[in-house]
């Protein structure tokens, strides 16, 4: 083996140990403990070592709870939902601050990476006051156009999922705008000149010219952005972790796990490994679909 091989792998040594310690062992242990019966009482293994092998019996047992299969709907609803409205605003407030019209662009774009830019516990904080029942911002504007029944925002599962979704735009539309507007700059203005020569209006050129040539990093930031809303967490955490047990799939294994009046540590992995599974599946669907793989051919 050639020395330059040599010190090749020495250096990238330690960042793949970090790697395989953080990331491929969890997810090891995880899918051990999802055979067991692992819960309080015999876990963790300092305390006890008579875990038992139970096979596929928490699997079962998660597939068959309402409150698992009521969450995985309801993520999937949430995902369908919350991935349209960040693709919807990400490609509007794109158009709209490259236009050439609008003047002060640097400052407008600036402003809007503010979510990018804040704590998640202060934006989550400041938004479950905004949705206050009594003293939010929202339900005032809502007393003040004529609603009688005002929405309990942090209390009703209906309305605070709706919440989640406003939340869920407001924190990744950063994201979606820049891909999206890196995507549109890309795009050759000899094609937009040339269709505009034969006469095609401004919807012609946009949805048959201008998308068709972005839209390969769009729908992979799509797919990132899914990912994200399919792994959605801290933020119902924050805002009321109780009231969304059966809504996201993610909060409903770590309430199993870990705020549950016996938790059950092998039922929890198991909903976390059908989690990982499915959102496997679904990334793999979706890369083959819009083959992105194949570059920009």
């Amino acid at each position: 083996m050639k020395r330059t091989t040599i010190a090749a792998l020495l250096l990238i040594l330690p960042g793949m140990g970090t790697f395989l310690f953080f990331n491929l062992y969890p997810i090891a242990y995880s899918i051990y403990l999802s055979f067991t019966d692992a819960q309080i009482g015999n876990f963790p293994l300092e305390v006890t070592r008579n875990l038992a092998f139970t096979g596929f019996e928490n699997y079962v047992w998660i597939v068959n709870d309402p409150g698992f299969r009521n969450a995985f709907l309801w993520t999937w609803i949430f995902v369908a939902v919350s991935v349209l409205t960040k693709l919807v605003f990400g490609v509007v407030l794109s158009l709209v601050y490259g236009s050439k019209w609008v003047v002060g662009k640097p400052v407008y774009r600036g402003l809007l990476m503010i979510p990018w830019a804040l704590p998640l516990l202060f934006s989550v904080s400041i938004w479950r006051f905004m949705f206050d029942p009594v003293l939010g911002p929202v339900n005032i504007l809502l007393k003040s156009f004529g609603v009688s029944e005002l929405p309990a925002w942090t209390i009703e599962a209906n309305p605070a999922f709706f919440a989640m979704v406003v939340i869920e735009t407001w924190l990744a539309y950063p994201f979606m705008m820049t891909v999206i507007t890196s995507a549109l700059q890309s795009v050759s203005q000899s094609h937009v000149e040339a269709s505009i020569i034969d006469g095609a209006g401004y919807f012609q050129r946009m949805f048959r010219i201008i998308l068709p040539i972005a839209g390969k990093p769009i729908a992979f930031a799509t797919i990132l952005t899914s990912a994200a809303s399919f792994q959605f967490f801290m933020v119902p955490f924050i805002f009321n972790s109780a009231l969304f047990e059966d809504r996201f799939l993610l909060l409903y294994g770590y309430r199993k796990g870990f705020a549950s009046s016996i938790p059950h540590y092998g039922r929890a992995a198991a909903a976390m490994m059908i989690a990982i599974i499915f959102l496997a599946v679904y990334m793999y669907v979706a890369m083959r679909i819009t083959r992105i793989q194949e570059g920009s051919k």
